[in-house]
């Protein structure tokens, strides 16, 4: 009897305590986290792995930090800065590849290349097209906006890192 009052005494409660739930929650909610970021570098691991065999140059950019690199297999060629407009802050783009749909060379070396329905990347004081109104624009400088436009072709490839 004794025996049994002791078993029956740990099997009490199967319930887990709500401080243990909520710690158990927190931990559910990091691992999480951590999934999702090892999945984005991982994508961004195949993506460069990707583009190091097909031999073409690519361009990474990060808008959070306003900043891009334009790429030739593991090589930086060129570092560049760029400007958003004060309503774009790159938020609703996700992270992940794109791609150069659109090429527009316009009068005075004001030219310009669009990313589908993404965004723009322009010389500053090239003027978007009425129709592309609704698709905010990034602005680098000349130099570097003539290096990029010569440099990629149409279909060539992007990725936004977060």
């Amino acid at each position: 009897m004794v025996l049994c009052s002791f078993v029956l005494m740990g099997a009490e409660g199967g319930d887990i305590a709500p401080d243990e739930r909520i710690l158990l929650e927190e931990q559910t909610s990091a691992l999480q986290h951590k999934i999702s970021a090892l999945k984005s570098e991982q994508d961004f691991l195949l993506f460069q792995k990707a583009m190091y065999s097909t031999d073409s140059k690519y361009l990474i950019i990060d808008f959070k930090k306003r900043t891009g690199q334009l790429k030739y297999k593991n090589r930086v060629l060129m570092d560049f800065r760029f400007k958003m407009p004060v309503k774009f802050h790159g938020y609703g783009l996700r992270p992940g590849m794109l791609v150069i749909t659109k090429k527009e060379e316009g009068k005075n070396d004001q030219h310009a290349m669009a990313f589908g329905k993404s965004f723009i990347m322009q010389w500053k004081r090239t003027i978007v097209p009425p129709e592309e109104l609704r698709i905010p624009a990034i602005a680098l400088q000349k130099k570097e906006m003539l290096s990029i436009y010569y440099a990629l072709e149409e279909g060539a490839l992007a990725y936004v890192v977060r």
